[in-house]
């Protein structure tokens, strides 16, 4: 026969085991996809609004089924970055410079951010100023290289110092 002590213990267990269960189950069914960008949206890091400038934008789904949208790539990392958002995301994305254009990035331009291949220390500036170009492909991240120069990185390989290297570089264009 179990103690009371036992059967409290068997039933929050199993109480705690549903409750994980349906987490599960309510994140895989809220919708994840990057929407257009409209003249009221705000950047989730800077306040800024959005619509209007140059450059890639990024948007990130969360568990919760909230959606965030970024002014650029660059406050998409800043946001990534931080040490209580990788748990949150879902998935991000970001626009693919080599199908769009920099002044005015396409709405139906996104790919999943993980994938995306960047090239930072580039002339072109976003919404922010300095900020990573992302690419769907190596060849599109190729060809911008030949024709802006800059450094090519990987997703994971965007760390906190790239991102401090874009705002020195802000500021020393700016004096």
């Amino acid at each position: 026969m179990l103690t009371r002590r036992q059967f409290i213990i068997v039933v929050g267990g199993v109480s705690l085991a549903g409750l994980a269960g349906c987490g599960g189950e309510e994140e895989a069914s809220v919708a994840c996809a990057p929407e257009p960008i409209t003249d009221g949206d705000e950047c989730a890091v800077c306040g800024m609004f959005i619509a209007g400038f140059p450059g890639p934008k990024a948007q990130a789904c969360l568990r919760d089924g909230r959606l965030l949208k970024f002014c650029s790539t660059s406050d998409m990392f800043v946001w990534l970055l931080q040490p209580d958002s990788l748990p949150q995301l879902r998935q991000a994305y970001v626009h693919d410079m080599g199908q769009t254009a920099w002044e005015a990035p396409a709405d139906d331009a996104y790919i999943a951010a993980d994938t995306a291949v960047y090239v930072t220390e580039q002339p072109l500036l976003g919404a922010m100023g300095p900020t990573l170009a992302a690419f769907g492909s190596e060849a599109d991240a190729e060809a911008f290289l030949t024709e802006h120069g800059g450094r090519q990185l990987a997703f994971d390989e965007v760390d906190v110092a790239t991102i401090n290297e874009l705002a020195r570089s802000y500021i020393e264009r700016s004096m």
